[in-house]
Formats: structure tokens, C-alpha cells, sequence
């Protein structure tokens, strides 16, 4: 049976105390799911914006904007923040927690989540849905990769399923493709993960 609470670290001392490159999540290259969507898509511009949400490491906002993106990188942790600024001066790295984010209404083309939300209190998936769906643009879209609930490992993130997916977000976005895929980083077997893009609908 799959835990129905979850117990998590506290993030910012886990940046402030451990090694970045050693993290489970940690990933040097662009995750590959998201970059073949930007490729599909023609995604392209130094206008467009796109959001890092809880960039941790912040390698992943670091390589969009080496793809000539307008990038933030957010994240809760204040050591992540400062960590990531000493790595890149071409993201714009804040410290920002989504739930009571800072961003303004339609302020982003895109937002990439790789592994903010599947850390989330249950409680909470709700409320970050609206804060998500708030300061994307008209038809914004959102691109998250989460944990699948076909990952064997009792530890580490709440776990998802499509049709999970689909009832938390469906009200809000339109679910556009839900892929099985992999969670890049340092474990080896590398877990079982969902990527998920969707577009936000008009109110």
C-alpha cells in the first residue's frame, strides 16, 4: 500500500549542510523529457519566460537560459538560492515559496516543476494548482514531472498516477500528454516517473 502522508527534510538545511552534486534529484543536463517538448514545440526567444519552480541545484533553470530563455529559478530554500547564483548570472535565482508566491498574475509563458509539487502536503495540492495556474499567462503551459506510483522505493516523494493527475488538475489545465518516464539524477535504478504537460485554461 502506498504511504498517505509522507514525511520530508527540511530543504533548507539539506542545501545548506550537504554536497549539490550529491543530491538524489540532482541532474547537470536539461531534463530529456523536457527538452524534446521544446524541441517539438519550437519553443524559441529570449522574450519568453519560464519559471524553474523549486529550482534546488538550479541546473535545470541554468540550461534554459543557455537555450536564450527569460529565466527565474524559484526556490523555498535561501541556501539553495545562494548556491545557485554563485553558478549563473543569466537566471534570475529568488527565493520564493509557491504556496504564498510572490510572482504576479500572467506573468509566465512556462512552468517547469521537477519535483516541487510531489513533495507538497497533501493539504496543499490545491492551493498550489490555483498559485500555478494564477501567474501562468492565457495558455500558459505547465510542465511537471513527478513520481509514479509504479516506483517501488518506500522512501522519497508522494507518488502519482494519470488518472490522479487528471482529478487534481483537470478542473484548471488541460491535460495535454501524461508520458511514463524516468527521474533523472543520482539513484541507480533511476525511479519511475510521469511528465506531465498541460495548458491552463480561461477562467
Amino acid at each position: 500500500m502506498p504511504k498517505t502522508t509522507r514525511s520530508f527534510p527540511n530543504w533548507n538545511l539539506i542545501y545548506r549542510d550537504e554536497k549539490v552534486a550529491d543530491m538524489p534529484w540532482y541532474n547537470e543536463k536539461l531534463d530529456y523529457d523536457l527538452e524534446e517538448e521544446i524541441v517539438q514545440r519550437n519553443i524559441k526567444g529570449n522574450d519568453i519566460k519560464i519559471l524553474d519552480i523549486g529550482t534546488g541545484p538550479g541546473t535545470q533553470a541554468i540550461r534554459l537560459s543557455e537555450l536564450g530563455f527569460n529565466v527565474t529559478g524559484s526556490d523555498l530554500s535561501e541556501y539553495a538560492i545562494e548556491k545557485a547564483k554563485k553558478l549563473s548570472d543569466r537566471v534570475n535565482f529568488i527565493i520564493d515559496d509557491i504556496l504564498n508566491s510572490k510572482f504576479k498574475e500572467n506573468e509566465f509563458e512556462y512552468i517547469f516543476d521537477r519535483g516541487c509539487f510531489h513533495v507538497l502536503p497533501v493539504e496543499d495540492r490545491n492551493r498550489y494548482v490555483v498559485k500555478v495556474k494564477n501567474i501562468l499567462k492565457i495558455d500558459g503551459i505547465l510542465f511537471l514531472k513527478c513520481f509514479s506510483e509504479k516506483e517501488e522505493r518506500e522512501e522519497g516523494p508522494y507518488r502519482f498516477s494519470p488518472d490522479g493527475i487528471k482529478e487534481i488538475f483537470g478542473n484548471d489545465f488541460k491535460i495535454q500528454s501524461i508520458k511514463e518516464t524516468v527521474y533523472q539524477g543520482t539513484l541507480d535504478p533511476l525511479p519511475k516517473a510521469l511528465f506531465v504537460v498541460m495548458r491552463k485554461k480561461e477562467n
